[in-house]
């Protein structure tokens, strides 16, 4: 029997890209929001996120209610040859293979609105500004022509318009958190979806609990009660502060692309350029996949089993997922295998150079498997008939968009979702 939904609601989504909850609360003070939510509302001990712990299968995740297997987005990166140098991501809502929370409040003819949320280029949302970028631009970070054309049609150059004067003032958090009420404020959406990004950004640049990223997360948790100050007023607005998975501390990084190239598995050119043969390759930080782009030979079933014996006696695998363990966490079913990094380790794109380096570029990964300690997410809901200081224990990331229907009133089983709701009162 479906179960009845509340009645409707308005809803904000506040994602804050990597975090973990240890880190807001080891810091009481230091991030008053976020810490005042949980007092004000249910919260999370932790969540468990999917396989691998990353963004863009995570947030497909969060709007779907269901694990990669599902939903077909299994990682970042929509290319599987490592030897792509400007390699296209998942960027579009089309791949989806699941519906997704807009497309349930559309068919309740309910408004929607998002700010860079991952996956939802080109999707049915009213009022969208999408996460995309051409990877061939110099700097993709500066690239705003890509998102402006995928944005609804004016939408970009209005918002643009309205933070001109905040440029080169305020970081990118900042200017999201206002583009958002602005959203909120101009057009009224029965939901809004927002994806921060900076605290993501300084955690794999310098560690999860660096004085760079707790100063990022400082400007998210500003962003946030901004939003909430604005927000407050209205009985029938939930707001949902959460993450898409947390972080690892690293130290030295491996590269597994290495292993293979010397092990025969890419082709060589006369230049010594590697190019793409048969294997395919996905990094997630934390772990990497591996892939069959054609059907492999006997010699080169060999030869992948001797990269990976040499990183596991390198010391870099902790250990090597295989087909049936990734149905088992709902994982990338095209994948041969996926190896997990040791502790202390991330995996690069490299492939020339040491197998190992004793100093990573980065000092913070993810990308690990969710049981990993580090990798939990956050959620905090605060809003109407929600109890106050509820601990709500060990969640799931796939009980947050049956969650999220509920709550504004929306028919639940249009989701693919077979996860319950959380109970909030």
């Amino acid at each position: 029997m479906t179960e009845k939904p509340s009645p409707r609601g308005k809803l904000i989504a506040l994602s804050v890209d990597g975090l973990r909850p240890e880190i807001y609360r080891a810091a009481e003070g230091r991030f008053p929001n976020l810490n005042e939510m949980e007092r004000s509302g249910a919260s999370a001990e932790s969540m468990e996120t999917i396989y691998p712990s990353t963004t863009y299968p995570a947030h497909a995740t969060i709007v779907t209610g269901v694990a990669p297997r599902t939903h077909g987005i299994y990682s970042h990166l929509a290319s599987l040859d490592p030897t792509e140098r400007a390699r296209p991501w998942c960027w579009f809502a089309a791949v989806l293979r699941a519906p997704a929370l807009w497309d349930v409040a559309r068919a309740s003819r309910r408004r929607t609105a998002a700010l860079s949320w991952p996956v939802s280029a080109g999707a049915a949302i009213d009022h969208n500004i999408p996460e995309i970028w051409n990877p061939a631009a110099p700097d993709p970070h500066s690239d705003f022509e890509t998102p402006a054309r995928h944005s609804t049609p004016g939408l970009f150059g209005e918002v643009a318009k309205l933070l001109a004067p905040m440029l080169g003032k305020a970081d990118p958090d900042q200017l999201r958190g206002e583009a958002a009420l602005y959203l909120w404020n101009h057009y009224r959406p029965d939901l809004l979806l927002v994806h921060f990004i900076l605290y993501d950004a300084k955690a794999h640049a310098f560690g999860p609990a660096s004085a760079e990223a707790l100063k990022a997360l400082e400007s998210a948790d500003r962003a946030i009660g901004k939003i909430r100050e604005a927000t407050s007023a209205d009985p029938a607005t939930t707001l949902v502060a959460l993450s898409d998975h947390g972080f690892l501390p690293v130290e030295k990084e491996a590269a597994p692309l290495v292993a293979f190239a010397q092990n025969g598995l890419f082709a060589r050119g006369a230049d010594g350029s590697l190019s793409l043969r048969r294997l395919g390759a996905v990094n997630a930080g934390g772990s990497m996949a591996v892939y069959w782009l054609e059907p492999p030979s006997t010699d080169d079933r060999r030869r992948l089993e001797a990269a990976v014996g040499e990183l596991q006696a390198a010391g870099v695998v902790q250990e090597v997922i295989d087909r049936e363990k990734l149905e088992t966490l709902q994982a990338d079913p095209d994948a041969e295998l996926m190896i997990e990094a040791a502790p202390g380790f991330t995996f690069s794109e490299r492939m020339e150079g040491p197998l190992v380096s004793n100093s990573a570029q980065d000092r913070g990964a993810h990308g690990y498997l969710p049981s990993r300690t580090g990798m939990e997410a956050t959620f905090s809901i605060v809003g109407c008939d929600i109890a106050a200081g509820k601990n709500l224990g060990r969640i799931s990331i796939q009980q947050i968009a049956p969650t999220l229907a509920k709550i504004m009133g929306l028919p639940a089983d249009i989701l693919a979702s077979e996860a319950k709701p959380l109970d909030l009162r």
